[in-house]
């Protein structure tokens, strides 16, 4: 292991040859150093020429002429040379890596001037002892002045200072002069001085350096943690003004200064554009504002959701008690007219029953037994509307002969035995259709059974079927009966709702009617759609696809078609 250095650290620090630099903190201290000497070029060529002028004025009188030329035109070329090099170089741009080279350069462009000056004390000494004073005087001005001027490239300086004094004493102990000892001495002692200072000066500049270059570091860290944060941030000086915000702020917030409260915490805000956000303030020490908001849109989305679902799960609970409440009334009533009207007809039957009579409750036995099997019809078809599991095949159907056929049986199903009660106009251009006849059949029994239900007593059911105006395929239903509300409009569609339970009691039925419509005719790729007003009547809309009209051509084929498989069967 090699033995400690023992050579003061200001020595080694001025001294040591620049080495490339090894650290990123080096390279910005030599960058900085660089961009120094270079501004520094024409104010140290000024310096150096003006005082050379004084200088040599001041000797003309005293030595040869010839002495201060040749001394004279060195220290003018080198000031045009620091001219020339400071237009040359301020034309660049701040290079981004330093390798030395040009402050190495610098030490040894600053020690031949050094030499230079230095070389005056040979050349200007003389008898004189005043003048050789005024020397001495004038070279440890010049090095105190350049090692103040270039204090934070300290090295470049005492190059200088060493190239000067050093010439200076040896001229002095050389020439024997007066108080050369004392000189020498005095010399020694401020070049000492300079040096120490000038390391310190450079020690000083390096450490602020450092310290500059970390405190970069950490904004730089803070500013891209503060940038990348998932939330808004932002920071509002006491009077007002914006002074920093990350992405999520401008992008959610934008410039506009939003309102906030100091000390506000948790605080729900709606923007806009519909985003939930959750806003936090606090105060700084100085006055200022940090806010931070997060964004709770998910969150308000989960609770809008969960809210949602909890209603749906009360109204689903409802509709279930509603639907048991009516299906024990609809399956009961029916039920005890057929088990007390059989029970009477019974052979067993102590009490004789006229013609007339068991007709009469023949009949209600019947109407019994069909409404229980509407209301099993309805349930079923609800389950496998549910199940996916109703088969769609089109088929030419006569769009008269189907409505006449659905009215029989909804007036049947009623109790209506006359079909004079409705007013029906079918379209020319809606005369034939292809669809599935058992589900157009069931869609609009379920209609027509509501129209009639729900009819005011005295008034006709309308039926109309054509075209709209975009050319879309149709089928409506109007009552007169009382009308649906509004906001009931869309509720009726859903399973067991039933828009006014004192109807329901009057008019009885499951509440699925409306929903096997709708999901039978989206099976079609149509729709049913209500249109109503209170006190004035409902009008119940079937759309279909155009692809359900039917031309003279697809008649013909789908009479072949059914031609062919009759006589497969046969």
């Amino acid at each position: 292991m090699a033995a400690p250095s023992t050579t003061p650290s200001w020595i080694r620090l001025l001294f040591d040859r620049l080495p490339a630099p090894r650290t990123a903190v080096e390279g910005r201290v030599y960058g900085e150093m660089q961009s120094l000497l270079v501004r520094l070029l024409v104010p140290m060529a000024v310096i150096n020429i003006v005082n050379g002028l004084i200088y040599s004025a001041a000797f003309l009188q005293v030595v040869e002429v010839w002495k201060v030329a040749i001394w004279f035109v060195p220290v003018a070329l080198y000031s045009l040379m620091q001219t020339l090099a400071y237009m040359r170089l301020s034309k660049k741009k701040t290079p981004t890596h330093v390798s030395g080279r040009f402050l190495r350069k610098a030490e040894l462009s600053s020690l031949v001037l050094g030499v230079i000056w230095g070389v005056s004390t040979y050349l200007f000494h003389s008898d004189n002892q005043l003048a050789n004073l005024f020397i001495c005087i004038v070279i440890a001005g010049m090095g105190a002045g350049t090692m103040s001027i270039l204090g934070p490239v300290a090295r470049v300086g005492s190059r200088f200072l060493i190239g000067s004094v050093t010439i200076m004493l040896a001229t002095n102990i050389l020439k024997n002069s007066p108080f050369a000892v004392e000189v020498t001495l005095l010399a020694l002692s401020f070049t000492a001085a300079l040096l120490i200072g000038g390391a310190r000066n450079y020690r000083h500049i390096y450490d602020m350096i450092v310290q500059g270059m970390q405190s970069e570091t950490a904004k730089e860290l803070l500013a891209d943690a503060i940038e990348s944060s998932n939330d808004a941030f932002a920071f509002y000086e006491a009077n007002g003004d914006l002074m920093v915000a990350n992405a999520r702020h401008r992008d959610w917030i934008g410039t506009e200064k939003p309102e906030f409260h100091v000390g506000e915490d948790r605080v729900p805000v709606l923007l806009k554009n519909g985003r939930w956000l959750m806003r936090s303030t606090r105060e700084t020490g100085k006055g200022g504002a940090v806010v931070v908001h997060t964004d709770i849109t998910a969150l308000k989305t989960r609770e809008r959701e969960l809210i949602e679902a909890q209603r749906e799960a009360v109204e689903a609970d409802a509709a279930k008690s509603r639907f048991l409440s009516t299906m024990s009334h609809e399956l009961r009533t029916p039920m005890n007219i057929i088990l007390g009207f059989s029970k009477l007809m019974n052979g067993d039957s102590k009490i004789r029953l006229s013609d007339e009579e068991i007709r009469e409750y023949a009949d209600n036995i019947h109407t019994s037994g069909t409404h229980l099997l509407k209301l099993i019809n309805d349930i079923i078809d609800y389950s496998k509307v549910g199940l996916d599991r109703i088969a769609i095949n089109p088929t030419a159907v006569e769009t008269q002969a189907l409505l006449t056929e659905a009215i029989t049986l909804a007036a049947g199903f009623e109790s209506k035995p006359s079909v004079d009660s409705f007013d029906v106009s079918v379209s020319p251009k809606l005369s034939m259709m292809m669809v599935d006849e058992t589900a157009m059949k069931r869609i609009l029994i379920n209609l027509l059974t509501n129209a009639i239900r729900f009819n005011r007593e005295g008034c006709k059911v309308v039926i109309r079927a054509g075209l709209n105006g975009e050319g879309v395929p149709f089928i409506a239903v109007r009552d007169f009966g009382p009308g649906i509300p509004e906001n009931k409009l869309e509720r009726v569609f859903e399973a067991f709702y039933q828009g006014d339970s004192n109807l329901d009691r009057q008019y009885g039925g499951t509440g699925l009617g409306l929903t096997l419509c709708r999901h039978l005719a989206r099976l079609l790729a149509g729709d049913v759609i209500l249109k109503s007003r209170v006190g004035v009547g409902t009008t119940a809309i079937l759309t279909l696809p155009k692809s359900v009209l039917v031309h003279e051509e697809q008649i013909t084929v789908a009479e072949a078609n059914t031609e062919s498989e009759d006589r497969d069967v046969a």
